[in-house]
């Protein structure tokens, strides 16, 4: 017994001295954090470097396949991949902690935090998904990522699509007013308090020049024009000074968008817009039939966390989630195959000052910007 006894205590102790090498409580000096998560929420991080060995082949496809299962990415359940990164930084509720690649001695592997406690780490790809289930209580995904339209595979895009305008949702002056205010989709451009001077006059003119000085003018330019509300009701495309293609803008009372009509004078494209509780759809019609669609899902701040694009036979356009911070900025930008991270200089920042694009598997840096401002410039 009294040897049964100090061997548990034995390995009790190399356990406890591995996670605190691991997990540090101050950052290793001269490195920089990877990832910051600055809010106590539930994340998994995935790191790795290739070893050449099938064991790595197969972290990469649990990965994989732990995003396709959570689909959408909520910005209180963010997925990272830190490839050959060192350093991931946690402001946990119960401490603020510093993962240090190099002290695991592991070609890779995957991290997950509570939002509490010490994150853990799980070397064994094939329980990768179910540790993330068991460790952080998730009997379903279903209530961190929003309903996607491709659950049943077996149904054609047509029936899909007609669906969706068959939905019937009514809107109020709240639902409008929070969604324009906060999803920063493509169709509700987010406004800026920067200091920079408003534009309200009704009809503004776009030119293009290609030099520095503006003496060289594009033969592409375009006209929009606002209403009262300074929402755009008409973009009118030019070349060489004449009109070459237009989109009218048709929106109810409240401000929401129900309608694009985009053409020419020859023929004339239909974008219908259909609201839900926590998702809106496009659905693109040509002489009445519809060959794309569009969804953004939405999540309870009315944010936009995903967009996903189909053609009518099932093919992708896009696929991007979208994750914020609790400020309302969005902080990554996330395909399939790259991710872009943004940062800002301060909390009081509305846009952002840099940027880092990445492509993935393997996580690699391609692209690195700095952006300068100046108010009112």
């Amino acid at each position: 017994m009294k040897k049964l006894t100090l061997l548990l205590l034995c390995l009790s102790i190399s356990i406890i001295a591995y996670s605190q090498a691991l997990f540090l409580k101050t950052k290793p000096a001269n490195t920089k954090s990877a990832v910051n998560f600055t809010e106590p929420s539930p994340n998994v991080m995935f790191f790795g470097v290739d070893d050449g060995t099938i064991n790595f082949k197969n972290h990469k496809l649990k990965g994989k396949e732990i995003n396709k299962y959570f689909g959408a990415v909520y910005s209180n359940f963010p997925i990272f991949d830190i490839g050959k990164e060192n350093v991931v930084e946690y402001h946990n509720a119960n401490g603020h902690f510093f993962f240090y690649r190099p002290n695991t001695k592991k070609p890779f592997g995957m991290v997950i935090s509570n939002g509490k406690d010490q994150p853990i780490l799980v070397t064994h790809p094939d329980q990768y998904l179910k540790t993330i289930k068991t460790y952080l209580n998730i009997g379903n995904a279903d209530y961190l990522v929003p309903k996607t339209l491709d659950a049943n595979n077996e149904k054609n895009a047509q029936q899909e699509m007609a669906q969706i305008l068959k939905i019937k949702f009514a809107t109020d002056k709240n639902y409008a007013s929070k969604l324009i205010k906060n999803v920063n989709s493509v169709h509700y451009s987010k406004v800026y308090d920067d200091g920079s001077i408003r534009m309200n006059c009704k009809e503004r003119i776009f030119e293009m020049f290609g030099d520095s000085l503006m003496t060289m003018k594009s033969t592409y330019g375009a006209k929009y024009l606002y209403n009262d509300k300074n929402e755009m009701e008409l973009m009118v495309n030019t070349v060489d000074g004449k009109e070459n293609g237009y989109s009218k803008y048709e929106r109810d009372e409240d401000g929401l968008i129900r309608k694009i009509i985009s053409g020419d004078e020859k023929l004339a494209d239909t974008t219908v817009f259909i609201y839900e509780k926590d998702k809106y759809h496009t659905v693109s019609l040509s002489r009445g039939k519809p060959y794309s669609f569009e969804t953004f899902f939405l999540n309870d701040q009315m944010q936009c966390v995903r967009r996903l694009s189909k053609r009518s036979d099932q093919s992708l356009i896009w696929d991007i989630t979208y994750i914020y911070d609790k400020f309302g900025r969005i902080i990554r930008e996330g395909k399939v195959d790259s991710e872009m991270i943004y940062q800002y200089k301060n909390d009081s920042d509305s846009i952002f000052s840099g940027f880092s694009s990445f492509s993935l598997n393997p996580r690699k840096l391609n692209l690195q910007n700095e952006l300068i401002r100046e108010k009112n410039k």
